[in-house]
């Protein structure tokens, strides 16, 4: 039986504040209690929008939608709101507290009303933005604060420090200090060409090749001690000595060398990833569609060809446009000629005046009809809607063929802007933190690998041409990054969560017991 309560309808106010608190306490992540506080909130108090800041952050989490777009002028301005009502307390906003260009863009990005909630007493400052047009009531206040004291002592319940939050830090920093693969590839490198350099320079005098080896000596040695007195500055050297004691001591005592391995094997911190097939697409391209319905006659452009805006790419097959046009001509001049008699003639028979109205309306609609079809041939013709690379199938295979007014032909991709798509399959699922890491190591590039940051991640999956079904992932490479041209595939490498040991060596054979048994 669940432990939360059953909430009818029409619930007491202390109810719903007690139903939020209970799965406030259940919530086992971040995202959920985010998730929690900015929809669930409504419950207690309606709004029409509630957003999230975190310092260091900004708006994490908004309201109504499961992506928070933070480079939008809509976010930054808020960004810059709650940037300024982090050091009030918990109070409806006026004008005063914000400068005059933030109260001018006002009534284009909040309604009318809005109160702030700030949360503290953990590490990082936040606050509950609420909006909404009407104002806050004294007899909703009390709920608000008393239901974000309760949230905030479960949010900084997560982020107390725990022996397997402490150990993940450590790795985290030593893997910030260690050096990345590319520096280790340059540093190779390098080496390889100095020696390259010393053996077809010096090859017939070993003398310099000596020189130039003790030299490298030197220069290691100084390396050495600029980083032991990097370390002395650190703190290290006092407490070198007990570390090495107590390793040793460590060591030699059986019980204890085991029970420390078994302790670094549960808890030691490591990087959950998995391998899935992976691809560089379009970053924005522009997707070209028929705009009416026709059949593809002509194609101006060929697959991966530079286009600019405004230039042809294909058309489609204007035979029965041309038809309907020549009908719909001839068919008002006909009935302009009707109209024309019918004036003349009405100037001495009634019985033509009154044949004048609907024979007018009846000119006009041939004119509409034949202005249409008009129309219709200028859309037959598509043209670039921008500089790019056109890319699309086989020519031939759409040449002939009826297309639906919709139907994606083609896209016009900016060379250079790409980003990784990734494919993870259903049953290699993982939790994505944000901004997850991914490297994608191209089938004809193995050693120089793409590398982005996970921006969008599918909640269902999608069927694949192989049959299987998998969740897209969509990864942005660095701000100023060009990454090699659209269509090349590889291997990609998704980086997800840190996890004990214990769990990373497990989980499969986990998996698959648990799949045979049923359970």
């Amino acid at each position: 039986m669940s432990n939360s309560i059953e909430v009818p309808a029409q619930v007491p106010t202390p109810i719903l504040l007690i139903n939020l608190a209970q799965q406030a306490r259940k919530a086992e992540s971040d995202k959920a209690l985010q998730f929690l506080l900015v929809n669930q909130t409504h419950q207690l108090v309606p709004y029409l929008l509630g957003a999230l800041w975190i310092e260091d952050e900004g708006v994490v989490i908004q309201s109504g939608v499961s992506f928070v777009e933070r480079n939008s002028p809509y976010i930054s301005w808020l960004n810059d709101v709650c940037g300024l009502l982090i050091e009030q307390e918990a109070c409806e906003v006026t004008p005063e507290m914000l400068t005059d260009a933030l109260t001018e863009e006002w009534g284009t990005y909040l309604p009318a009303h809005a109160y702030w909630l700030p949360i503290s007493g953990g590490k990082r400052r936040a606050g509950l933005l609420l909006a909404r047009e009407s104002e806050f009531t004294e007899t909703e206040v009390p709920y608000l604060k008393e239901w974000v004291d309760i949230w905030s002592y479960s949010w900084n319940r997560l982020d107390a420090p725990t022996i397997y939050g402490e150990l993940t830090r450590l790795w985290i920093r030593f893997l910030e200090i260690t050096p990345s693969w590319d520096e280790i590839k340059a540093y190779v490198l390098d080496v390889y060409a100095g020696a390259r350099f010393v053996f077809e320079n010096y090859r017939n005098n070993p003398r310099q090749i000596i020189l130039q080896v003790r030299k490298l000596y030197e220069d290691s040695l100084a390396w050495v001690k600029n980083a032991w007195q990097w370390l002395r500055a650190q703190g290290v050297e006092g407490t070198r000595e007990v570390v090495i004691a107590e390793a040793q001591a460590i060591w030699r005592d059986k019980k204890r060398r085991y029970t420390w391995l078994i302790w670094i094997f549960l808890l030691f911190p490591v990087r959950l990833t998995v391998l899935v097939p992976g691809e560089l697409v379009p970053a924005n391209p522009a997707i070209i569609r028929v705009p009416i319905e026709g059949i593809v006659d002509e194609f101006y452009v060929t697959p991966n060809q530079e286009v600019v805006k405004g230039q042809p790419l294909f058309n489609l097959d204007l035979t029965s446009l041309l038809s309907r046009l020549h009908v719909a001509e001839q068919e008002t001049q006909i009935a302009t000629q009707e109209y024309r008699q019918s004036s003349l003639q009405g100037l001495t028979d009634s019985k033509s005046r009154g044949l004048l109205v609907p024979q007018e309306g009846k000119a006009a609609e041939k004119k509409m009809e034949a202005d249409y079809v008009k129309e219709l041939l200028n859309k037959a013709k598509i043209d670039a809607p921008r500089d790019g690379i056109v890319l699309f199938d086989d020519p031939s295979e759409w040449i002939g063929k009826p297309v639906q007014a919709g139907e994606k032909v083609m896209v016009v991709a900016t060379p250079g802007d790409v980003e990784v798509e990734a494919w993870i399959p259903v049953g290699e699922a993982i939790e994505l933190p944000n901004q997850s890491s991914v490297t994608l190591y191209l089938n004809a590039m193995p050693f120089s690998p793409v590398t982005g940051y996970v921006r969008y991640e599918g909640h269902e999956p999608i069927q694949r041409p192989d049959g299987g079904y998998a969740y897209r992932v969509r990864a942005s490479l660095s701000p100023g990054d060009k990454g090699p041209r659209v269509g090349l595939k590889g291997t990609a490498k998704v980086h997800g969560q840190f996890v004990p040991l214990s769990y990373w060596v497990l989980r499969r054979p986990l998996s698959t017991l648990r799949q045979f048994l049923g359970i």
